[in-house]
């Protein structure tokens, strides 16, 4: 009876160990690890445009009018990189106001515009002089229906 009661608990030691070896192997082995991007393939672009137009409506007509010589598209946070952007804003009430550039990032997800390096906002007034902004950095929210 004690030998009896001996294999007992060899047979529940044996079944519970290959119990532990069977639960490792489905939770750790089996899992496909998640691949990290490098920064080589998070610094890749997918496509470029030369001479690029990308026009803004809203209900009312014309929003606004973004130019840039050239933009390149970079997947990894759905960025676009501008080369001598120029933006025209497009307001019922006022002349359109002009912002020039020498680059610029275009966040594709929230419509956002981060201009840089010699920046000149133009704005004239109907039947008046007008003024002239010049600043080396700039954020522009194009499409506030996105941000």
């Amino acid at each position: 009876m004690v030998l009896e009661s001996k294999q007992n608990i060899v047979l529940i030691g044996v079944f519970a160990l290959l119990l532990a070896v069977s639960a490792w192997l489905q939770f750790s082995l089996l899992e496909t690890p998640v691949a990290e991007l490098s920064t080589e393939e998070k610094n890749a672009a997918d496509y470029y445009i030369e001479n690029f137009v990308s026009t803004g409506l809203d209900e009312l007509g014309k929003k606004y009018e973004l130019k840039a010589e050239r933009m390149v598209h970079y997947p990894y946070g759905d960025r676009a990189l501008l080369d001598n952007p120029h933006i025209v804003q497009y307001d019922l009430n006022q002349t359109p106001r002009h912002i020039y550039a020498d680059s610029g990032w275009l966040y594709n997800e929230t419509s956002k515009v981060l201009l840089t390096g010699n920046i000149r906002v133009v704005q004239s007034q109907t039947g008046q002089a007008g003024g002239v902004s010049l600043g080396e950095k700039m954020v522009i929210i194009l499409d506030d229906d996105r941000g």
